[in-house]
Parts: C-alpha cells; sequence; structure tokens
C-alpha cells in the first residue's frame, strides 16, 4: 500500500488482512503522515475481524528472514506489542496494536466502565474477542487486556494536522474548504456517535474498539483526499 508520508515522501508498506497487521520497514512507521494514519485507520475499520488471526509459532523478518522477537512498548499509559526485527529491517504489528500506537485507544477509566454497565452487560475483547462479563471485570479474563475504546476526538486532532501540513501545497485545490466543512461536521455529528443506538449494539456485539472504528469510517468515508 503506498501512502503519503512527511515532507512529500511516499511510504510502500506491506499489509496482510488474513494476519490482520501490517509490516512497516525500518522507520517508516514514524514517516507516515497524519492524512495516512487516518486512512490506515480507516483501512482497519473496513477490514477487521472479530476473530484473532493464527500465526505461526516462528515469525520471520521478510527482508533478511531473520526470527522476529515480541517487543513491548508503552503510548502514554497504554502498552502495545509488535514484533521486531533483529537487525532493524523492521517491524510487523497487529491492526488492533497499531491502534493502540498512534494513540488512538485508551483504558476505560471506572466511571466509563460504570456507565458502560448500565447498558451492556458483555462486550468483546477487542484483543482476543473473548465475552467479557462486565458485572465482575474490568479486564478480559482471557488475554488480561483492559477494557479500552477508541478516542473519538483523535481523528479531529488529526485532521487538523492534515489540514495544516497541506495548506503550502495543496494536493486539492478544494481540500481546506473540504477539511473546514469536515471538522464542523465532527463537532456537531461524530461527538453523539458513541450514545446512538448503533453504537451500543456495535459494542454489545464487535467490542467497544469496533464500535469507534465503525463509527469513525463511516463518517471518514469520502472526506479523505486519495
Amino acid at each position: 500500500m503506498a501512502l503519503d508520508g512527511h515532507l512529500g515522501k511516499q511510504v510502500t508498506i506491506d499489509v496482510c488482512v488474513s494476519c490482520q497487521a501490517f509490516w512497516f520497514d525500518q522507520f517508516e512507521s514514524l514517516q507516515l503522515s497524519p492524512g495516512s494514519t487516518l486512512k490506515l485507520m480507516k483501512f482497519i475499520g473496513e477490514h477487521s475481524s472479530p476473530r484473532k488471526p493464527s500465526l505461526p509459532d516462528a515469525l520471520r523478518c521478510p527482508r533478511c528472514a531473520t526470527t522476529l522477537h515480541l517487543a513491548h512498548n508503552m503510548q502514554r499509559n497504554m502498552p502495545f506489542t509488535y514484533w521486531r526485527c533483529g537487525n532493524d529491517d523492521g517491524h510487523f504489528i497487529g491492526f488492533f496494536e497499531f491502534l493502540k500506537e498512534k494513540n488512538f485507544i485508551h483504558p476505560l477509566s471506572l466511571e466509563q466502565i460504570k456507565e458502560l454497565r448500565q447498558n451492556v452487560q458483555f462486550v468483546n475483547c477487542s484483543n482476543c474477542g473473548a465475552s467479557i462479563n462486565l458485572e465482575p471485570n474490568s479486564t478480559c479474563p482471557y488475554c488480561h487486556t483492559p477494557v479500552s475504546m477508541l478516542d473519538m476526538k483523535q481523528p479531529q486532532q488529526m485532521l487538523e494536522q492534515l489540514k495544516k501540513a497541506a495548506e503550502p501545497r495543496p494536493m486539492d485545490p478544494a481540500l481546506p474548504l473540504k477539511l473546514a466543512s469536515a471538522k464542523l461536521e465532527l463537532e456537531t455529528s461524530l461527538a453523539d456517535h458513541d450514545r446512538s443506538p448503533e453504537w451500543w449494539s456495535d459494542a454489545a456485539s464487535y467490542g467497544l474498539v469496533q464500535a469507534g472504528l465503525n463509527a469513525v469510517t463511516r463518517w471518514l468515508s469520502g472526506k479523505l483526499v486519495d
């Protein structure tokens, strides 16, 4: 998949929908422009599966064929994992972990969990897909991932970055106007998606992260310039 990077550079990444994962060569993830990160977010929303993919016990680097090593990192207070090449040729990261790396996923506060319990009793774990009974649990009893949800404010902040990046040399002459209109629409509509009946239905059926992804994917359709 060819994407825009910073300073007009192009970044070509590898995608596997069956594995629900991306491969980034060294520094490619850091080189993504805000618009490209939003496009990957939309792609995840359109292609993610509630079932956790089955991966081989040993993953190998597609560049040098060495065995990849599981790595742990933190994005603010959210831990995420990926598999890295020992020769620094790149890293392999799942869709859900990519969203955490880019600060799209936040764990729920105690107050948010209390509110959630008033509306749904069970949600699917966004990491492993298992059913979580919210009455006794605030983490997945199987993989121990905290109950988390998509931060709905992040797309707005990235659209602002995209607007600023596009001002010197817009790819589309109407892009600034489109982004301004999108921002106004976001302020009046996207903020209400997490309280709509559709959102609650998605949350109960697919999990909180997928519910947020579905809402953002619907909203981003037609908003991003190819």
